[in-house]
């Protein structure tokens, strides 16, 4: 009986050995893995993105004009373009427009292609000129530089000053911040969780979001030397985006 009690002895000593064994394996995974660390080791990341947006008055014009001519000769009309786009952009300095600058210069001929065979019917040529003016006294400029030469106004597009679109560029980011943050609140506030700290903050994109460009008929601007032009600037908006990555 002595020999049969010790044998069973033994198997209980082995069986509780692998139980011991087993266990200290299984505590080293845990201990190990990423993915299964415990709450306090703080790995654990939440990503939110947060939105704003600003909107501010227009307070700038920027005005695209031009003078084009048609004649019979290059020659003849290339002279008249520069005669009259001489006197324009003489009176535009005088009005004390600012950024102002030539965006386009051509001279091209024109065709007839009735009954399939194209025939020279003259020369059409064209001076583009762009400025920057306030958008109080748009209209002004308008029938002025019409009255000294312009025979095409373009467009007319907005925009704030650059020191509005700063300070609405700094509240929009703001925004966007608060808002992620309300988002990380919100989400382990539900699960009994709190922010330990901001590991990473990225500005995804922002950009001003300018009044798209008005554009003027020919019979617009050919009203333009009997009436008073009124414009309105309307409104900009700034947007911004902010991604926050916080460890709980």
């Amino acid at each position: 009986m002595n020999g049969i009690e010790g044998w069973k002895g033994l198997k209980r000593v082995a069986w509780l050995g692998l139980v011991l064994a087993v266990a200290v394996l299984g505590w080293n995974i845990i201990a190990g893995g990423g993915a299964m660390a415990s709450p306090g080791e703080g790995s654990r990341m939440l990503t939110v993105t947060g939105q704003g947006s600003v909107s501010v008055e227009s307070s700038i014009a920027l005005i695209r004009l031009g003078v084009v001519i048609q004649g019979e000769t290059a020659q003849s009309v290339q002279q008249q373009v520069a005669e009259r786009s001489e006197r324009l952009v003489n009176r535009l300095k005088e009005l004390q427009v600012g950024a102002l600058q030539t965006t386009g210069i051509s001279l091209y001929p024109q065709y007839d292609y009735r009954d399939g065979q194209p025939r020279l019917t003259g020369v059409q040529g064209q001076n583009s000129l762009q400025f920057e003016v306030p958008v109080a006294r748009a209209g002004q400029v308008l029938d002025e530089a019409v009255a000294a030469g312009a025979t095409q106004v373009e467009s007319v597009s907005f925009r704030a000053d650059d020191a509005t679109l700063l300070e609405a560029r700094s509240r929009a980011l703001t925004q966007a911040v608060q808002d992620a943050q309300r988002q990380a609140q919100d989400v382990l506030g539900a699960l009994n969780l709190s922010i330990r700290s901001v590991e990473r903050i990225q500005i995804q994109s922002d950009g001003y979001m300018v009044p798209p460009p008005i554009p003027f008929a020919r019979a617009d601007y050919a009203r333009l030397e009997t009436a008073s032009t009124p414009v309105e600037g309307g409104q900009q908006t700034v947007r911004a985006q902010v991604t926050l990555e916080i460890r709980y």
